[in-house]
């Protein structure tokens, strides 16, 4: 796998130096138009070429490493068109009004399409291209930086809970707080209406791009295994109706623990369709992993599912930890309802046993979840007794 990784790394390279031979050319150029010096314009072209270096250098290392956010390790090339497009952007911003450059949506696009650093890093420098072509003061730079940081911070981990509202109103804010700080006080003359009509056009027109910034990651990030799920996860399917034909009772304790791993997902604000694919089709057992590669399930769900067939003891994912207790719920409950169906049942007392099981047993040890994300499922569990009536 590490071999593949490094194998594709430098398959991405010509991508790379592209951008950079691109970028130090158009500097080059580019100064000339706006009558720089030619030794200031030789200099910016080094800062330049040393900067998208160390830009490409740091990504490819995030990426070797596997710290990219989301699924930006198996989409690689997005970063670079990305940066392609923020390099444009910057090379426009050196002819146009400082108040109007849109850099909001270059931090935050390129952050979404990598990582939070790599985001960062290489807007700086594509912001530091920018300000060298204007002739831009230090004031500008770090109007920028600071309010597209702050964006930056605002819109991870968007794959969980794909709310931006708050976010994008706080980042144009910022932004707008920013400009009038950095622009508008410090301007040499006393301050008039129309200085305002600049930052509240790129305010507006910042928002604009970020709503379609948000889109495109939502459509080619966030929901691009929506239609596999609904594929997967409908109780019709080929697969679970087979199963369903052939063994009932499995089939029905998939469809229970479906149910409590969406509760569960959707509580704990996980990622609620793969820890309910990862309920409905636990129970096929040895036969899984074909059908995995088969009807090519989603990297989330596959993960779980994966883990819970070849895990012995103890388990790492909070998903798999979560599908683990879910199972050993319905199982215990469906057992006690049909060896005693008249006897009454303290679900309560059930729940506490099979989760003091697991404690003793270290069976989440090495797994992220918290005592207080295990003491949330006690709760959910046992505010269904409703429900177990129809594991009878």
């Amino acid at each position: 796998m590490e071999e593949n990784k490094r194998s594709l790394s430098w398959k991405l390279f010509p991508a790379e130096i592209l951008i950079i031979i691109s970028a130090t050319a158009l500097m080059w150029l580019l100064g000339g138009v706006r009558q720089i010096p030619a030794d200031r314009r030789l200099g910016a072209c080094v800062i330049t070429l040393l900067g998208l270096a160390v830009t490409g250098f740091h990504f490819r290392r995030e990426y070797l490493l596997g710290k990219l956010d989301y699924n930006n390790a198996e989409h690689v090339l997005r970063f670079w068109v990305c940066a392609g497009i923020g390099l444009a952007v910057a090379f426009a911003c050196g002819f146009l009004p400082a108040a109007g450059w849109p850099f909001l949506l270059v931090f935050v696009m390129l952050a979404l399409f990598s990582n939070m650093t790599s985001g960062i890093l290489s807007a700086s420098m594509l912001l530091m291209i920018a300000v060298i072509l204007s002739g831009s003061t230090a004031e500008v730079f770090a109007l920028y930086l600071i309010s597209g940081t702050f964006a930056v911070t605002l819109f991870r981990h968007l794959e969980n809970d794909f709310r931006f509202a708050v976010p994008l109103f706080l980042s144009v804010l910022c932004l707008l707080v920013c400009e009038t700080a950095a622009i508008i006080l410090t301007a040499n003359a006393r301050p008039d209406p129309e200085m305002f009509v600049m930052p509240v056009a790129n305010a507006i027109i910042s928002s604009v791009l970020l709503l379609g910034c948000l889109k495109l990651f939502s459509s080619v990030v966030v929901y691009q295994y929506r239609e596999k799920y609904l594929d997967i996860n409908d109780t019709e399917n080929p697969i679970l109706a087979d199963l369903r034909e052939r063994d009932r009772r499995e089939y029905r304790y998939g469809i229970h623990t479906a149910y409590f791993c969406e509760r569960i997902g959707t509580k704990l604000k996980l990622d609620v369709d793969a820890l309910k694919c990862a309920g409905y089709y636990h129970r096929l057992g040895e036969p899984l992993l074909q059908v995995m590669e088969e009807k090519q399930f989603p990297p989330a769900a596959k993960a779980v599912l994966t883990e819970y067939l070849t895990a012995k003891k103890q388990v790492t994912r909070k998903e798999t930890a979560i599908l683990i207790c879910c199972d050993a719920v319905v199982t215990s409950v469906t057992y006690l309802l049909e060896k005693g169906a008249d006897r009454q049942i303290d679900f309560d007392k059930v729940i506490d046993t099979i989760f003091r099981k697991f404690q003793d047993d270290g069976t989440f040890d090495k797994c992220n979840i918290t005592v207080a994300e295990l003491c949330s499922m006690q709760k959910i569990f046992k505010e269904e007794k409703l429900y177990y009536d129809f594991l009878r």
